[in-house]
């Protein structure tokens, strides 16, 4: 039985090489385009929640990662857009700078806000979202209270 071989000239090998090692790179470069990418995305808050006690507020947030968050962004007011009830962004874990009556604790992966005194309406819109520390900020997780 007779086999036949294919026989590719020297400049054929070289161009399937070159074609080879043009993938090599294409495909390493799309792998390390997609981690610098989604490594630069925040992460969003796992959780949050708002409550009132007579005219005092106090926003409650769960973080995924306490090693990667620059600053917390948090909004409550009366739709999508407001902050009328009350706005605050601040550093992660801020030693200084609330404002007057606004404290900030922390336990594990839980962020404490007692927002002070506000006006209570009877339906509100809260966000919160998160800064990491290629400052990029997360998705908003939002939710309505009332």
């Amino acid at each position: 039985m007779k086999t036949t071989q294919n026989h590719l000239s020297p400049k054929e090998n070289q161009l399937i090489y070159r074609f080879n090692l043009f993938l090599k790179i294409k495909i390493s470069c799309l792998i390390l385009f997609c981690c610098c990418y989604f490594n630069s995305v925040a992460q969003s808050p796992l959780d949050a929640a708002v409550t009132f006690s007579v005219n005092e507020g106090t926003f409650k947030v769960v973080v995924p990662d306490t090693n990667n968050v620059n600053a917390i962004e948090m909004l409550v007011g009366t739709d999508d857009n407001a902050n009328e009830i009350f706005s605050l962004t601040c550093a992660y874990d801020p030693s200084s700078g609330l404002p007057t009556g606004v404290s900030y604790t922390r336990t594990g992966n839980e962020i404490k806000i007692e927002m002070g005194t506000v006006t209570l309406l009877s339906a509100y819109t809260a966000k919160v979202r998160l800064k990491n520390g290629s400052n990029s900020w997360s998705d908003w997780y939002e939710f309505i209270g009332n």
